[in-house]
């Protein structure tokens, strides 16, 4: 096992002149394993961009050999909501860094006690608007294929991501406050489902979580061509939410030519298709 004491000296030597110092330093921090990312964390000073550019590719290695070998674990969980965070936590997880101080489970939980406090009343309108306007969760229209969209503790911070990110968000910390919330798979544009009494209601998270009345989306299709107004009867469990992530991902990574982690995604859906096809 390297002295973690030398780490300090490797990363000052990563740019250096020669290319045998350099193969040098990547192969002793290389050593490290699966650890280097913990020690790296320890560090009284953190690497600079430079250094953490040109570490990138080592500790992406390791981050790869990790989720591979935790992804199926979130399968063995019992409840659907409780299965869908732990799989968005290892993909944020994945593209965080797993020693990254802010964790998708402490920030669900701080909106849900930040709403706890600021709202006398639970209900699916009262979170919507809190998520989706107090807070300004949103879409993000301008950047919508950076692959951090698809990452819940980035979406969170940053304030905007894909429909599925923003429905995800509601789903799961609606489910905090014992509010049923569903995801509705629609074809190119991913809706949340709820109800209130006996009418049921989807929520366009992505447009700042306006509520559509099943009537008032029937009377649209009728007007329109779009098959993306289609309603799924059946409820869709948090398996096909991350088939549908991961799709999404493939494609995003695919978009800002990081074909490495594009087909690693696309490993992880054969792997749940896999598993789902033989239950």
């Amino acid at each position: 096992m390297p002295d973690p004491k030398e780490l300090p000296y490797l990363l000052k030597l990563l740019d250096d002149e020669s290319e045998v110092v350099r193969e040098a330093v990547m192969k002793e921090l290389a050593a490290f394993g699966e650890s280097l990312e913990e020690e790296l964390a320890r560090l009284p000073q953190s690497p600079d961009t430079s250094q953490q550019s040109l570490l990138r590719h080592i500790l992406e290695d390791y981050r790869r050999d990790w989720l591979k070998g935790a992804w199926l674990s979130w399968l063995e969980l019992e409840g659907d909501n409780e299965k869908l965070e732990a799989a968005f936590s290892l993909l944020s997880d994945f593209q965080n860094g797993r020693t990254y101080q802010d964790k998708l489970k402490n920030l669900l939980d701080h909106l849900a006690d930040e709403y706890n406090v600021s709202n006398t009343r639970r209900n699916v309108f009262e979170l919507s608007r809190f998520l989706f306007k107090v807070k300004a969760l949103k879409g993000a229209k301008s950047d919508y294929y950076n692959p951090r969209n698809s990452n819940l503790v980035y979406v969170i911070k940053e304030k905007r991501g894909l429909p599925i990110s923003l429905a995800s968000i509601y789903i799961l910390v609606g489910h905090r406050l014992g509010l049923e919330i569903e995801g509705c798979d629609s074809p190119g544009h991913f809706l949340a489902r709820t109800f209130s009494g006996d009418k049921m209601f989807l929520v366009d998270c992505f447009n700042g979580g306006r509520f559509l009345a099943k009537k008032d989306i029937e009377a649209v299709r009728k007007r329109s061509l779009n098959r993306l107004l289609d309603i799924p009867e059946r409820r869709i469990d948090a398996v096909t939410i991350i088939a549908r992530v991961l799709r999404n991902l493939i494609y995003a990574f695919d978009e800002v030519d990081d074909m490495v982690n594009s087909r690693f995604m696309m490993e992880l859906l054969e792997i749940l298709d896999k598993e789902r096809s033989e239950e």
